[in-house]
């Protein structure tokens, strides 16, 4: 199992805030009117729309891909980019 130091845990938390970029305070505010159970139904959704949209581009870009294999593929991805 890969274990994070704490130094190595602060340069991730760095690395992610600098990918998603400034705190949209509105978001935010807008978000805490929204029960828990909505937020997660809104992710969830939202994945399912990534995973989608992933899923008909590589289809695309490899159609000879058996539907475990392209599944397989999507895995790996996820695996590398989180």
């Amino acid at each position: 199992m890969l274990e994070i130091s704490p130094r190595n845990q602060h340069s991730s938390i760095d690395e992610l805030a600098q990918r998603l970029g400034p705190v949209d305070e509105a978001q935010i505010r807008l978000l805490l009117r929204v029960s828990p159970a909505q937020r997660i139904q809104t992710m969830l959704d939202m994945q399912a729309v990534i995973l989608n949209s992933w899923q008909s581009r590589l289809r695309r870009s490899h159609p000879e891909l058996t539907d475990l294999e392209l599944c397989h593929l999507i895995f790996d991805r996820l695996r590398q980019n989180g």
